[in-house]
């Protein structure tokens, strides 16, 4: 379970890397000017990324009836902190709040 976990590790930042800069990428060429955007950022920033890393880690074996639970406790504490490390503050609030 230690391999599926650095695996997990390793494939979950590019994942969550990946996800933010697709978010930002649709977010620039389609909704510059969009306030619901920039209302429901937490919606492409916070939920997608996590929805997506929780995928991968039921695809490496995690949060199986029969694995063990100090991986799935690793696992989503690997997700939460992969999601907060890849969350920047501009994300929140892009060229309105300052």
């Amino acid at each position: 379970m230690k391999e599926r976990l650095l695996g997990f590790l390793f494939c979950g930042v590019f994942v969550a890397v990946a996800v933010n800069v697709a978010a930002d990428k649709i977010h620039a060429r389609l909704f510059a000017d969009s306030l619901w955007f920039q209302a429901h950022w937490y919606i492409p920033f916070l939920i997608v990324p996590g929805t997506c890393l929780l995928a991968l880690a039921w695809s490496l074996g995690f949060f199986r009836p029969t694995g063990p639970r100090w991986a799935d406790g690793a696992a989503l504490l690997s997700i939460a902190l992969l999601v907060y490390l890849t969350l920047g503050a501009g994300y929140s609030c892009w060229k309105y709040c300052f």
